[in-house]
């Protein structure tokens, strides 16, 4: 792993830099956060940090509530089954690499 992956790895952003760069609103976020599909570190939503990773996933949530008119539980259910394929995707890639070619 090269040091900028590694400090992509590591790297976390504030609530408003989520908000700014994702388009989901701050109550959008907050009601995801709710529904179990971020999990920030921080007590309260104004010492929230993130992941960085967290971006993809929340403008994929953007693009899935502009696209599908989804409320923030309907949002979260279709984001956790995304993340869940993405697992699956990853495990699937790994058993095929170990098949004898």
């Amino acid at each position: 792993m090269d040091d900028m992956m590694l400090l992509a790895a590591h790297a976390r952003i504030a609530l408003a830099e989520l908000e700014a760069a994702s388009g989901l609103s701050r109550a959008e976020i907050v009601a995801l956060v709710e529904y179990g599909a971020f999990a920030p570190e921080g007590a309260a939503a104004a010492e929230w940090t993130f992941p960085a990773s967290a971006l993809v996933l929340a403008r994929a949530a953007a693009r899935l509530r502009a696209d599908f008119e989804l409320e923030p539980a309907g949002l979260a259910l279709v984001l956790a089954y995304v993340e869940r394929v993405r697992e699956l995707e990853g495990i699937v890639q790994e058993l095929e690499c170990r098949l004898p070619r």
